[in-house]
């Protein structure tokens, strides 16, 4: 099948680009980016690709089976609903799309063309939360009861456009801050490990400013069967990942390098060549994920199981701002910063 980007900064260029390159299943014709530079760059990673200003301008040159949304998050919609239309599938970049209504209205358009919606919940295919994934999945550690994720950073990340190149922090673009940016990737991976919804959300948020987006956030996932726990930072010391499964049979630790899998009877290291915290684009992840990409434009039905993590992972977050809005400034969460 071939597609078109939308978008060709950071996760584009570094992330998605190369996975394509590489694919038998997926080949990318043509990019459409509304600055010059950016275009000039996609074409000088391959002669043949060709680039566009707008999707019309690509709709009316091309004949084309998908499109790759790499905008930023309030501007995927658009470009979402637009490829619909014209009958293509889609692959997007999280956090998705913003408005609960936007998505619903997304839904009912895919099903109704069957055509596939696919978020690109990357972190899934690491190859250490594979791993992960698969020990749980095995009974390693007995049945799960509680999940950490810890996610610190030096910083927010920059975009590629030199117009905004703060975007992340600026809410009317990016739908939120830190917990809609990295804690997107918190969320699906809490879920799928509990296969579950929460019964209960309950957040707490650091912000700058009383107009900012958070910088912090600690969120407080309840499940049927357990709890998660989400720690998220933009004001780290350290770039670091690390996540904690703990069952009632032992516990799987991944220490971005290092998966650490623990049991009453034994201990085992394991060590991996890249850190989970290593890059911020992970092509080796995106290619991982082509197959099922593929998968997904070839069987659309199967796709509307992810549509609805994605869908999810928006309600979750949405409703963990509610509750951060809804508290009053308190004592300071341990070895963090107070609410604000």
């Amino acid at each position: 099948m071939n597609g078109a980007i939308i978008g060709f900064g950071q996760a584009a260029r570094h992330g998605h680009w190369p996975a394509y390159a590489e694919s038998r299943e997926l080949s990318i014709v043509a990019v459409v980016d509304r600055t010059e530079e950016r275009r000039l760059l996609a074409a000088s990673l391959d002669p043949a690709l060709r680039t566009y200003a707008s999707l019309e301008d690509l709709a009316a040159a091309e004949t084309i089976d998908f499109l790759d949304i790499c905008t930023p998050p309030a501007l995927h919609h658009d470009p979402m609903r637009a490829a619909l239309a014209r009958g293509w599938h889609v692959v997007c970049e999280k956090p998705f799309v913003l408005d609960p209504a936007q998505l619903a209205a997304v839904r009912v358009t895919a099903e109704a063309r069957q055509l596939a919606v696919v978020p690109v919940h990357n972190w899934k295919f690491a190859p250490i939360v594979r791993d992960a994934t698969e020990r749980l999945r095995q009974g390693a550690i007995g049945r799960l009861e509680r999940v950490e994720v810890e996610t610190e950073r030096l910083r927010d990340f920059q975009g590629a456009d030199p117009a905004r190149p703060n975007w992340r922090r600026d809410p009317a673009i990016a739908g939120g801050g830190i917990l809609m940016d990295h804690g997107w990737h918190a969320v699906y991976l809490v879920l799928q490990w509990f296969e579950a919804l929460p019964r209960e959300i309950d957040a707490r948020f650091h912000r700058p400013a009383p107009d900012a987006v958070e910088d912090e956030a600690d969120v407080r996932l309840a499940f049927a069967c357990g709890e998660a726990t989400i720690r998220l930072t933009w004001n780290g010391t350290i770039r670091r990942n690390a996540i904690r499964l703990v069952g009632d049979g032992g516990s799987i630790t991944i220490a971005d390098d290092r998966l650490i899998v623990e049991r009453a009877d034994n201990r085992e290291v394991v060590t991996y060549p890249a850190a989970l915290s290593s890059s911020s684009h992970h092509a080796d992840w995106f290619a991982a994920f082509v197959p099922s990409i593929a998968g997904y434009f070839n069987h659309p039905a199967l796709s509307r199981a992810v549509l609805e993590e994605a869908a999810a992972c928006l309600d979750i977050i949405q409703r963990a701002y509610l509750v951060g809005r809804s508290r009053c400034p308190g004592p300071p969460v341990p070895g963090r910063r107070s609410d604000v």
